[in-house]
C-alpha cells in the first residue's frame, strides 16, 4: 500500500511511484504511435485516411467511461471487503488472546507453570495462524516464519496439510478442548472461545472467496478490448478536427482510459505484492506484537512494526 504525503497537490499530480503509468506506458506508446503515424499520412503527405465526426467517440467513450467506473467499483469493493476482513482479523485475535489470558485459569497453583506455557503455546499458534494465512493468500511459502513460531514437531506435522492455516486452526481447537478437559475453563466460556476461532476460519473463508472467485474473465477481456479499439479508433474522429495535435489529444484520453483499466486490474486481486495491494506484512505484524506484548514477552521477543519502504507499506 502507498503511504504517502497528500498534502502537496503537485506532488500528487506528478508522482510515478505507485500509479499506472508504468503498466500503461508500453500500451500508450503504441497507441500514441498509431494515432502519430496517421496523422503523418493524412495531413503531412496528404494520404487518404477514413475520417469520422466526434459524434460517435463521444457517445461510446460515455459509454466505456461508465462501463469503466462500473468494473473499478466491483473491484474496489473487493479491495475493501479485503481490508474489512483483516481489520476484523485484528479486532478478533485481540480479543481471542485476551480472553486466553483471563478466561483460562487453573483451580490449584500447582499447575500454574503448565498453564502459563499453555497460554504463551496457544498465542502462538494464532500467530503462527496470521501469518500463515497471509502466506497462502500471498501463494508464498510460510515455513521460514512459522519456524520462529512453532516447535520442529509441529512443523512437521503441519508440512502434510496443504491448507496450514486450517491445521493450526485445528491445533488451537484441540487446546482449547485440552484446556476444558484439565478444568481450566468455566462451561460457559467455552463457547465464547471458540466462536472467536470461528470468526478466524470466517475470516480466512471469505479472504480465500476474494483469490480464488476474480472477476469474470470474458467481462475484464471485453473492458481490456474496448478501451484499446476505442483508443486506436479514436484519430479518425480528431484528425480533421484538431490536426497536428491529433497524437497530444488522444494521448491524454487513452492515458485516462488506459489508466482506469489499469486500476481495476490492479486492485481486482488485493493479497498480493503490487504497490496499491493490502499490506498483509504490516497487519499480521501489527497481530503479532499487540498479542505478544498482552503475553508479557520481553522486548528482545518482540518484532518491530514493519515501516514503509519508499513509501510502500508491504
Amino acid at each position: 500500500m502507498i503511504v504517502t504525503d497528500k498534502s502537496s497537490w503537485l506532488r500528487m499530480v506528478f508522482a510515478v511511484h505507485g500509479t499506472t503509468l508504468a503498466k500503461v506506458g508500453p500500451r500508450l506508446a503504441f497507441v500514441i504511435g498509431c494515432a502519430s503515424l496517421m496523422t503523418y499520412l493524412s495531413i503531412v503527405l496528404g494520404v487518404h485516411t477514413y475520417s469520422l465526426t466526434t459524434a460517435p467517440f463521444t457517445i461510446i467513450g460515455l459509454a466505456l467511461a461508465i462501463f469503466l467506473g462500473f468494473r473499478n467499483g466491483a473491484a474496489y469493493d473487493r479491495y475493501w471487503e479485503g481490508r474489512k476482513l483483516w481489520g476484523g482479523m485484528v479486532n478478533t485475535t485481540r480479543t481471542f488472546a485476551i480472553q486466553i489470558l483471563n478466561v483460562i485459569q487453573s483451580v490449584d497453583d500447582q499447575d500454574a507453570d503448565e498453564l502459563a506455557g499453555f497460554r504463551r503455546e496457544t498465542i502462538d499458534l494464532i500467530i503462527a495462524y496470521v501469518n500463515a494465512l497471509r502466506h497462502r493468500l500471498r501463494d508464498s511459502d510460510a515455513k521460514e516464519e512459522l519456524t520462529n513460531v512453532l516447535d520442529e514437531a509441529t512443523l512437521v506435522n503441519l508440512s502434510h496439510y496443504d491448507n496450514v492455516p486450517v491445521a493450526i486452526a485445528d491445533l488451537i481447537g484441540k487446546k482449547l478442548a485440552f484446556a476444558n478437559q484439565q478444568g481450566w475453563l468455566d462451561k460457559f466460556h467455552v463457547p465464547m472461545l471458540y466462536a472467536n476461532l470461528a470468526e478466524m476460519i470466517n475470516v480466512q473463508g471469505g479472504c480465500e472467496r476474494i483469490k480464488t472467485t476474480p472477476i469474470p474473465f470474458t467481462y475484464s477481456v471485453l473492458t481490456h478490448r474496448t478501451v484499446m479499439l476505442y483508443c486506436l479508433a479514436l484519430p479518425c474522429g480528431l484528425h480533421d478536427t484538431v490536426g497536428i495535435l491529433t497524437p497530444v489529444v488522444v494521448a491524454f484520453v487513452a492515458y485516462a482510459f488506459l489508466g482506469l483499466d489499469a486500476v481495476g486490474d490492479e486492485i481486482e486481486q488485493p493479497f498480493g505484492f503490487e504497490d496499491n495491494h493490502l499490506p498483509l506484512s504490516a497487519i499480521t505484524r501489527t497481530i503479532e506484537v499487540n498479542l505478544l506484548n498482552l503475553a508479557g514477552a520481553n522486548s528482545a521477543q518482540i518484532p518491530n512494526m514493519i515501516q514503509p519502504d519508499n513509501h510502500v507499506l508491504n
